[in-house]
């Protein structure tokens, strides 16, 4: 879905599948571009839009891009492995926006190929979250990470804030999650409310795992926050996170509008 100043861009296709589109741009000045990615075929949507907005007004143009595609493909091991995520960026670099705006990437990566870049801002998200979640349970809630690198990433967002992370066990054959280890990092988890955070969740094995182990540490109540939650998530069969939440595991998951479009009673969209 893209949106130009705020309304939803109507993209039609003829016959052939080429793309029809009707938007008139001329005195809107300086503008936004919101992209809440479902489709890779958005990217050509995406190039059109701005080329018209160009071709007709002389206004600054920002891109609102809070799931970046292809961020999960920060890096090839083979030689046939093609770089989607630095291509894609080039392509956004060469329609030269004023500001490319992006939520949590899923690694350094992604700000560092993208020109004008910076993020929205991720820490009032998660703490607006916490506050709920800390008026319903009366007392500060601890975070937990799914690996030692998200412990990093956001326990420099949140210094002050009793933490823990997990430690995964695979099978390198297959890179099915096993199960993992709680690294307490010296907490006593015992009665206490948890907030779990990452930042993309499709299936969310992790996050299923991490809540099993938090419980047999006797946590008292389990939440989940992801940025990004991928349609897969509520897949009845694969969906492991669900599966959670429907037998009270995890009480709720947060997550944003960046990529979701669906709806649960188990899921509260925080809209972008």
């Amino acid at each position: 879905m893209i949106l130009f100043n705020d309304q939803k861009v109507l993209i039609e296709q003829y016959p052939d599948g080429t793309q029809r589109i009707h938007l008139d741009v001329e005195g809107a000045g300086d503008s936004d571009i919101k992209w809440l990615y479902e489709n890779d075929a958005e990217l050509a949507s995406l190039i059109y839009i701005t080329k018209h907005f160009r071709n007709k007004n002389q206004g600054k143009l920002t891109l609102w891009l809070y799931y970046v595609p292809n961020a999960r493909m920060d890096r090839t091991h083979n030689a046939d492995e093609v770089f989607t995520l630095k291509y894609f960026a080039e392509t956004i670099n060469w329609l030269a926006f004023d500001k490319v705006k992006i939520l949590d990437p899923h690694s350094n990566v992604t700000p560092a190929l993208l020109d004008r870049c910076s993020a929205v801002d991720l820490k009032k998200i998660i703490c607006g979250i916490m506050e709920e979640i800390e008026k319903k349970a009366g007392e500060e809630v601890v975070l937990y990470f799914p690996d030692a690198g998200a412990y990093k990433k956001y326990t420099e967002m949140f210094p002050e804030r009793r933490s823990c992370y997990g430690s995964k066990h695979r099978d390198w054959d297959t890179g099915k999650i096993l199960g993992l280890t709680v690294e307490k990092c010296g907490l006593d988890l015992n009665g206490k409310t948890v907030l779990m955070i990452d930042d993309i969740v499709a299936y969310g094995g992790t996050m299923h795992y991490g809540a099993v182990e938090l419980k047999k540490l006797g946590a008292k109540e389990v939440y989940a926050y992801c940025s990004h939650a991928e349609m897969s998530v509520l897949d009845e069969e694969k969906g492991t996170l669900l599966k959670s939440l429907k037998d009270g595991t995890v009480q709720k998951l947060y997550t944003t509008g960046s990529i979701f479009r669906g709806q649960s009673p188990y899921i509260e969209v925080i809209p972008v």
